[in-house]
C-alpha cells in the first residue's frame, strides 16, 4: 500500500524528487504543491496495483458518458452556474441582483431565459450578459 502524503508537510524539493521518480519525468516548474501531491498519490496507487478509487472510477464513467453524448462538451470555457447562485453587479451606483434558477434567471421578480436580456435592461444598451456579470472576459480585438 502506498504511504500517505500529508498535505504541505513534505518539503517541496523532496515532493518534486519523489514525483519525478514515480512518473519518470521532471514535473513542470509551474505545477503547484496540491497537484504534485495528488498526482503522486495517484501514481503510487497505480504502481502498487490499486488503480483508481471507486469514487474516481465513478467520476470517470460520468465524464465518458457526457463525452459520448456531446464530444464538444469539454471545449467550452463558459462557467456552469448552479441554481441558487446570486449574481450581483453595481451599475451607475445601483446594485442589481440576479438569482440563477434551474430553467433561467430571476431579476426584479421576473423570469428571463438569458443574462443578456437582463444586462440590456439594466444598461439600456446591448450587452453580453456573461461579460456584464463578470463570468466571461471580453475578448480583446487584435
Amino acid at each position: 500500500m502506498p504511504r500517505q502524503i500529508k498535505s504541505g508537510v513534505m518539503p517541496i524539493e523532496e515532493l518534486r524528487r519523489q514525483w519525478s521518480e514515480a512518473w519518470g519525468i521532471n514535473p513542470h516548474a509551474r505545477i503547484g504543491r496540491t497537484m504534485l501531491e495528488k498526482s503522486l498519490v495517484y501514481k503510487q496507487r497505480e504502481l502498487a496495483g490499486l488503480g483508481m478509487t471507486a469514487e474516481q472510477s465513478k467520476r470517470l464513467e460520468q465524464l465518458i458518458k457526457t463525452y459520448r453524448r456531446n464530444p464538444n462538451c469539454f471545449d467550452t470555457t463558459q462557467v456552469s452556474l448552479k441554481p441558487g447562485t446570486r449574481l450581483v453587479r453595481v451599475w451607475n451606483g445601483e446594485r442589481h441582483s440576479v438569482l440563477v434558477q434551474p430553467d433561467g434567471f430571476e431579476f426584479s421578480g421576473r423570469h428571463y431565459d438569458n443574462l443578456s436580456r437582463i444586462a440590456t435592461e439594466i444598461t439600456g444598451s446591448k450587452w453580453n450578459g456573461w461579460v456584464f456579470f463578470g463570468l466571461k472576459r471580453k475578448e480583446s480585438s487584435q
